[in-house]
Parts: C-alpha cells; sequence; structure tokens
C-alpha cells in the first residue's frame, strides 16, 4: 500500500489516480490537440520521465508529432522550434514556490499556470500533482531519474506548512489559479 496524504492506495489505484488528474488537466484547460507539434522537455527529472508516459498513456491514436528533448529548462525560456506545444517537467510543489515568489518578491505571474509565450502553449502536465507523488510514479514504473533538489526558503516554508496542514500545497494551486485569472 501506499500512502499519501491521508489515504492508502494499491499501486495500481494510485497509478490510476495520477494519470486521471493528469487527463483531467489536459480535457479541461483542452491543452492537447489533433496535429499539435508537442516538444516534452526532458531534465532527467520524474517529472520528465512521467509526463512523457502520461501523455503517450492519454492521447493514445490522437495524431500528433511528439519530440522529447534533453535540455535543462527554466521558466519562461523560449525553447525555439516549430512546436505549438511544450510540455515542461513541473508539478504543485514547484507552482506553489513560483507562486509564492510572484508574491514576495513582487514578480510578474505571466507563467503562472499553463501559459502562451511566443507562439507556443507551454503546459504543465502534472500542475496537479505534488512532487512526492511524482516521484513515487516514477519508483512504481522503475524509472531512473534524477532528484532535483529544491532548497529555497519559500519551498522550505511550503514543505514545513504542508507537514502541520496537509492539502495546503493544493489549495495554494487553487489560489494561484483564481489569482491568474482575476490577472
Amino acid at each position: 500500500m501506499i500512502k499519501v496524504q491521508a489515504n492508502e492506495y494499491t499501486k495500481e489505484k494510485f497509478l490510476e489516480i495520477i494519470q486521471k488528474r493528469a487527463r483531467k488537466e489536459l480535457r479541461i484547460g483542452k491543452l492537447i490537440n489533433k496535429n499539435d507539434k508537442i516538444l516534452i522537455i526532458d531534465n532527467g527529472s520524474a517529472e520528465s520521465k512521467v509526463s512523457v508516459y502520461l501523455l503517450k498513456a492519454i492521447i493514445k491514436d490522437l495524431p500528433v508529432e511528439i519530440t522529447i528533448k534533453k535540455i535543462d529548462y527554466v521558466l519562461g525560456d523560449d525553447v525555439g522550434g516549430k512546436y505549438n506545444k511544450v510540455l515542461i517537467p513541473w508539478n504543485a510543489d514547484l507552482e506553489g514556490e513560483y507562486f509564492l515568489k510572484c508574491i514576495f518578491e513582487k514578480f510578474d505571474m505571466d507563467f503562472l499556470g499553463h501559459f502562451n509565450f511566443k507562439n507556443k502553449t507551454y503546459v504543465k502536465l502534472l500542475l496537479p500533482c505534488l512532487a512526492k507523488e511524482v516521484s513515487i510514479f516514477a519508483d512504481i514504473k522503475k524509472y531512473k531519474y534524477k532528484i532535483i533538489t529544491r532548497n529555497s526558503y519559500i519551498s522550505n516554508m511550503l514543505d514545513t506548512l504542508e507537514s502541520e496542514y496537509p492539502e495546503v500545497k493544493f489549495s495554494l494551486l487553487k489560489s494561484s489559479k483564481k489569482i491568474k485569472n482575476c490577472y
């Protein structure tokens, strides 16, 4: 059994739940369409490995062109190329950290959620998943991945809050989506 937050799941049920979240994210945002040219950024992280698997599992026979490119991506960078969609290795933890950074350090909120930049839609497929959940998914699938440590004061604060108040990262994610819609 796998324990996440206050719930316990079998491996199969856990994988199914994560896939459903990713599918819902794509469906509600209408993020992937027929004939899209999709670039998946592979920075070696669990997020990139799981994104490749989930995208292929979700879109199945949809006629799209998928390219996987090994690069270290920094949020807001232009990846170039003739792609109209770019999947970036991202999760709820990173989104919460970015959102709070925007507030505390007065950054623009241009890159909250899925965003458009230079004629491309940047998709955060694992936005509704915590980093811990993505790592567990990758471990179950036996993917080899690079552990990317986050050690900013904001990520440490979020981890502390999450341990004291479970679900705070998901609440922050919902808040960031509502604020982006007003922004």
